[in-house]
């Protein structure tokens, strides 16, 4: 236990004296991250490589093991194959990040570059071949497919540390939380080497927080997003190579909460927006919360609970069966999907909304589309004026729109619509109908709506549509709608379309019957009677 205390302490100790070395080398040779874009919360040039004070943090500490001669330094020497399994693959993933953040690169050579240190870490022996799944029950996977999950699994852990390094001290925050369950998982299964390079990792990010916590003066960079992310990434397959619980898949999957939740909620944003999954955005869940008005401290502190909640559960899913186990993991998924609801992303409250329009709208939409489609039955049968607004009215009942009016009739042809209109008078006497300037006009209102309030109103918006038939005109439609009202339950092609047609040619039809019909000024044919000439 001595030895464990030490290790700690000479890693944080060791992190607190060589970070701000990198901070003032990155100075000097402005290796600064500079404030480009909106994506950054940071407003002045900070110098970035903070990974490097971490790597060689872990690194020191690491190499005291071979002066001390105990109990747990002989019995790490049975582990040494399994460290460098891990940390050859880490600071290859180091070195790929300083080229990033140095040189810069685009994400395809990032992810080719985790792709292959992944396949190298596989081929060194850190493999994924067998996972316990809740319900499920152990399940052996073949070489091949057992090769892609695991550089799978390591390639995402590596980028999700790496997207949520938006914030001043929670992507280290974060790989401590997971550190720290990680090392009470290994204490659990008495993996000593687990113990010692997950302590020693808690170290050294323990002692870069004190420089990386708001406000910020040295940020990870690439080179330690990545390298914290591919190590963590690391040490959870080594450490569950073995396990035959429900742990092999759980755990590591809680340890790493935030990052996977976050990382989540963004490819299935970019995906449902239709946006590249790689492109860079100021959406994180972090940002979210920054939109609320909250400073950069609290939205750490509050993310620093949720991971504490998070490393919790994951440890206490280790001593736990494995239905108990998937019945936590699925309480949890919808715990984190209804907080997810409340940032206010666009893209989950459109997805929210199509849920409600397809399970909870569908009947009256398609009760509304029904109605619209009678009602062009009817218009196609109708035989004058009455029987044409009939089939109007009847349609407006599903009280989707607020008022309508027609107006019917061509122009220059004031004759033709007052004979339409006195017939329909004749026939029966209609409500709302009235020959306005040569035209028939129809208005209809819903209960309790007042037209002068209407027309005009910058509180409604108007659908008019003209109607017409092989170019002639005859006449159009407006309907009308509050602006604050509920989501229209009705496809608008519909209208537009169907309803459109039908309208416009019953018009035709109708006011066309009342025309006189046309007279020719040739004297007529008289017929008589008689014999034909011989």
């Amino acid at each position: 236990m001595n030895t464990y205390f030490a290790l700690f302490l000479i890693a944080t100790f060791a992190s607190l004296i060589i970070t701000p070395l990198i901070r003032r080398f990155c100075e000097r040779f402005k290796l600064l991250d500079v404030p480009t874009d909106g994506r950054r919360v940071h407003t002045n040039a900070v110098p970035r490589l903070g990974g490097v004070a971490i790597y060689a943090s872990l690194v020191l500490a690491l190499s005291t093991l071979p002066l001390v001669s105990n109990l747990l330094t002989q019995s790490l020497w049975s582990h040494t194959s399994e460290l460098f399994v891990a940390l050859v693959p880490a600071s290859l993933v180091l070195l790929l990040g300083m080229y990033d953040d140095l040189r810069g690169t685009n994400a395809a050579v990032k992810f080719i570059g985790l792709g292959a240190i992944a396949s190298l870490f596989y081929a060194m022996g850190g493999r994924i071949e067998v996972l316990a799944v809740p319900f499920v029950g152990t399940i052996h996977f073949h070489p091949v497919l057992g090769f892609l999950i695991t550089v799978f699994w390591l390639v995402a852990i590596s980028n999700a540390f790496n997207l949520i390094d938006g914030m001043d001290g929670l992507a280290p925050g974060a790989a401590l939380f997971a550190s720290i369950v990680i090392f009470i998982v290994s204490l659990s299964g008495d993996n000593p080497l687990m113990i010692v390079v997950t302590l020693v990792l808690c170290g050294s990010l323990a002692g870069f927080l004190r420089y990386n916590f708001n406000p910020a003066s040295i940020f990870l960079g690439d080179s330690g997003a990545l390298f914290v992310g591919f190590l963590l990434a690391a040490l959870s397959v080594l450490g569950t190579q073995k396990a035959t619980t429900a742990v092999a898949v759980i755990t590591p999957i809680l340890a790493f909460g935030l990052p996977v939740v976050d990382t989540g909620v963004t490819m299935a944003r970019r995906l449902i927006s239709g946006r590249p999954i790689f492109q860079g955005d100021g959406e994180h869940i972090h940002h979210m919360l920054l939109a609320r008005g909250w400073s950069q401290r609290r939205v750490v502190l509050i993310l620093y609970g949720v991971c504490a909640v998070f490393g919790l559960l994951a440890a206490l899913s280790t001593k736990t069966s494995s239905p108990v186990t998937g019945l936590v993991l699925f309480v949890i998924a919808v715990a984190v999907i209804v907080a997810v609801g409340h940032l206010r992303y666009h893209e989950m409250d459109e997805l929210r909304a199509g849920v409600k329009r397809t399970v909870g709208d569908r009947r009256v939409r398609v009760a509304n589309n029904i109605r619209v489609r009678r009602a062009s039955l009817a218009l196609s049968k109708a035989s004058n004026l009455n029987e044409l607004f009939e089939a109007i009215r009847q349609m407006l009942e599903f009280e989707e729109f607020a008022y309508a009016n027609v107006q019917l009739g061509q122009p220059g042809r004031a004759e033709v619509n007052e004979r339409a209109f006195k017939a329909s008078e004749q026939r029966r006497p209609m409500q709302r109908i009235e020959l306005r300037n040569g035209r028939i006009v129809w208005s209809w209102k819903r209960e309790g709506v007042d037209e002068d309030e209407v027309i005009g109103s910058n509180d409604f918006w108007c659908f008019r549509f003209p109607l017409s038939k092989e170019g002639v005109e005859w006449g159009w439609m407006n309907l009308y709608r509050p602006l604050n009202g509920a989501p229209l339950l009705l496809d608008m092609n519909y209208l537009a379309g169907i309803l459109r047609t039908e309208l416009s040619e019953a018009a035709a039809r109708v006011l066309q019957s009342f025309e006189k019909p046309k007279t020719s000024g040739a004297v007529p044919l008289r017929m008589t009677t008689g014999k034909l000439a011989g």
